[in-house]
């Protein structure tokens, strides 16, 4: 039982605040990092920013709602 809670509720929760924190990072800072050129402002590079910080957002959403829909409303 512990074990499935770790594993079930702890660690999705843990990546989801880790992405959320990321695009917090990102947004404050208004930087994204591109694999191969480093750090690149908003003004150089609008759409990979505003892509990285909408895809983590959705993903670190869905990871909550994962945990909630598999854990709590079983």
């Amino acid at each position: 039982m512990q074990r499935d809670l770790v594993t079930g509720v702890v660690v999705p929760v843990l990546i989801s605040l880790l992405l959320f924190s990321y695009v917090g990072y990102c947004w404050f800072n208004q930087k994204v990092h591109v694999r191969g050129r480093g750090w690149k402002t908003k003004d150089v590079s609008p759409k990979t920013f505003y892509f990285t910080v909408i895809l983590l957002t959705i993903i670190g959403i869905g990871q909550l709602a994962s945990v909630a829909y598999f854990n709590v409303f079983k």
